[in-house]
């Protein structure tokens, strides 16, 4: 009765003391006594440990969540964004699913944040990639660093996102490791991906294509990439001689999955947009200025 006079009802130690003929100093003592004994627990809640739910924006999107990422002390956005991608992913993932990642500047913080996970299996979804300042490894890395953590099986993806040629792409698919990875996302329980708009250090993809494919896919409208998959504005996915050259994840496996996507490119709000109306992405966490710039174009 003292501890929901104290702490529900809002009464100071003094007025409990008169109504119950107890002096302040007996109060604070019982009150202690309640909390060593478990009758009280208090629990501290980090405002940024779950970010803040945008449901009206995932409504207005068609989507199940967009959640904004609000960076600590010290915390990097990518590395915020990441957090909260773990925190999901953490409500997502079920004992005994398969998850599937896919590497990026951003998603390589995703162990930093992530705590004890459920039995899974861990499926790369895209092959090894590499930007400024990076390793091809740390794509390859990742997946391994979660499949430890799971303690499921792994299937790594040991090729390149882009080759060369269809023929190069070919021959690569054709490997068994290569093949059975592939075929591995076709049961896919989660995938966590991470969401590029289509310019210059906002994608991956768009520095291993040359000058005229660039171009071309901008005349096409594109405006986000997801795994090697191109999105336009209206979120279709651009059809081009540039899919028999890529060896991932295929659409139609991401739309099977639940999907979180890692939206770290501030100003450009039309790949959010974009990704929504794909069908790819179900939960989208990005920083709370792309959070508005989205707002702004849809409201």
């Amino acid at each position: 009765m003292l501890a929901s006079e104290y702490f529900l009802d809002g009464l100071s130690k003094v007025e409990i003391g008169r109504r119950h003929g107890l002096s302040r100093f007996q109060v604070a003592r019982l009150l202690d006594e309640a909390r060593d004994e478990g009758i009280v627990r208090i629990q501290i809640v980090d405002p940024s440990a779950a970010g803040r739910d945008r449901a009206g924006l995932a409504q207005q999107l068609g989507i199940s969540s967009v959640t904004v990422a609000a960076a600590r002390p010290g915390e990097s956005m990518r590395a915020a964004i990441a957090r909260q991608v773990a925190y999901l992913l953490s409500t997502r993932l079920r004992d005994g699913g398969r998850l599937g990642v896919a590497w990026s500047r951003t998603l390589m913080h995703l162990p930093e944040s992530l705590g004890a996970l459920p039995s899974a299996d861990i499926v790369q979804l895209v092959g090894p990639l590499s930007a400024p300042g990076y390793s091809t490894t740390e794509s390859t890395a990742l997946v391994h660093t979660l499949g430890a953590r799971t303690g499921g099986r792994v299937w790594a993806l040991p090729t390149p996102l882009v080759v060369d040629s269809p023929q190069v792409a070919a021959s690569l698919r054709s490997m068994e490791e290569v093949r059975t990875a592939l075929d591995a996302a076709d049961a896919l329980d989660v995938a966590v991906v991470s969401l590029g708009a289509w310019s210059a250090g906002a994608s991956t993809l768009w520095a291993r294509l040359g000058t005229a494919e660039q171009r071309r896919a901008q005349e096409a409208g594109i405006v986000a990439e997801i795994c090697g998959i191109m999105l336009s504005g209206t979120g279709a996915v651009w059809h081009s001689a540039l899919e028999d050259r890529v060896v991932g994840v295929r659409p139609d496996q991401l739309r099977r999955a639940r999907v979180i996507a890692a939206a770290p490119a501030v100003g450009r709000p039309e790949a959010v947009i974009a990704a929504a109306r794909s069908g790819l992405v179900d939960d989208i966490v990005l920083a709370p200025e792309l959070a508005d710039q989205v707002a702004a174009l849809v409201e």
